[in-house]
């Protein structure tokens, strides 16, 4: 018995030169992420919101249990034969797509757009195959005007010049824009004898800027994010699962106007701490030499430490500290022998409400020189 536990705990990928452990791997990040998530946990609830923007709870908190979430669905996973070796196409970010996010239900009248945007991520590979440079960015926005009503007036006729019976209070256009960089390195694997077990990295440097402009009937606010610093690494767990996160400081820029005056720029203002965490599971569907397509799909699951788009998870009286989970599923097309593919995203957003987002894409062949 003891043996037959031996092996297990040190179960390698087949047809790997470097013999990956992909348990021990997932248990070390379940491992971080609960401690990570009961630190978070205990430093709000010991400090509250008594700290001024940086403070770093919610942060730990979400992260934590993003970790935790994606080590135990990898191990399901993993159980299920998903620790051998990986596709060479696996999923990436989309050349160019073209996402749409669902708005909110209508009520009383109101309106809620969803949101079309314009992706792009065009990759170069180093020649030395170590690392890579992507440029990505998105232009978009809501698509149609968006109208909140005052719910208060019992009125039992429409609103003179409007369709239901309650007036409006707010209407507004909005535009996002965002636009960076992601340079990633590949550490040297393995580092130490002991780390070969457990899997390689990435070191990763994300500087990034959002921009959402707000048009109202008489007035225009803009606000930017700006995250000239955002660090991460990635870890691959096993050939087929990678657990990646992004922390840095971030800056916020306040503008409005009215009428047809410019844009009054304010002075930047330190915002709290931003953050992404994922774990991406490939899985791949057909991937036989003569068949008609090469199919491969991707499971992700995700927590971004925002709410620059007021989106977030409130738990009771818990309410600003965590920004909204991601869940999704992806999947990459290819034809025999074609440069191209397409691919399709579904997902959904989780935060101050459900936000279902679907996205579909080109895939071009990259610039520069190999993979690792």
């Amino acid at each position: 018995m003891a043996n037959k536990f031996a092996e297990a705990w040190r179960h390698c990928v087949p047809g790997m030169e470097t013999c990956t452990r992909p348990r021990p791997a997932r248990w070390l990040l379940g491992a971080l992420g609960v401690t990570f998530a009961g630190a978070g946990t205990a430093y709000l609830l010991l400090v509250g919101d008594r700290l001024r923007a940086g403070d770093p709870g919610g942060m730990f908190g979400g992260g934590g249990m993003a970790a935790l979430g994606g080590a135990l669905l990898g191990g399901m996973v993993g159980l299920l034969g998903g620790d051998r070796r990986g596709d060479r196409d696996r999923l990436r970010p989309s050349t160019f797509a073209l996402d749409y996010a669902s708005g909110g239900s209508p009520r009383l009248g109101e309106r809620h757009p969803g949101e079309l945007a314009f992706r792009f991520a065009p990759n170069y590979y180093f020649r030395d195959g170590g690392g890579r440079l992507r440029l990505f960015g998105h232009v978009g926005g809501l698509a149609g005007r968006e109208t909140d009503v005052d719910p208060r007036p019992q009125n039992s006729t429409p609103v003179p010049g409007q369709e239901g019976t309650h007036p409006v209070v707010l209407s507004a256009n909005q535009l996002s824009f965002g636009a960076g960089a992601d340079l990633a390195v590949a550490l040297p694997y393995p580092i130490l004898r002991r780390s070969a077990h457990l899997g390689a990295a990435e070191l990763r440097w994300r500087p990034e800027v959002q921009v959402r402009r707000h048009s109202y009937d008489d007035r225009v606010i803009e606000r930017t994010m700006l995250l000239p610093l955002t660090v991460g690494i990635r870890w691959y767990l096993s050939p087929r699962q990678r657990f990646t996160a992004y922390v840095g400081p971030r800056l916020d820029f306040t503008s409005q106007a009215t009428g047809e005056a410019p844009l009054d720029r304010g002075a930047p203002n330190i915002g709290s701490l931003y953050g992404e965490f994922w774990y991406d599971i490939d899985v791949p569907l057909l991937v036989k030499p003569n068949a008609v397509a090469r199919l491969n799909g991707m499971l992700t699951l995700g927590y971004v430490h925002s709410r620059f788009d007021g989106n977030g998870i409130n738990i009771v009286r818990a309410y600003g500290f965590l920004g909204p989970a991601y869940g999704g599923w992806h999947m990459r097309i290819r034809p025999r022998e074609s440069p191209v593919a397409v691919q399709l995203g579904l997902g959904a957003w989780v935060g101050s409400g459900v936000t279902a987002v679907f996205s579909a894409g080109a895939v071009l062949p990259d610039l520069g020189g190999r993979r690792r």
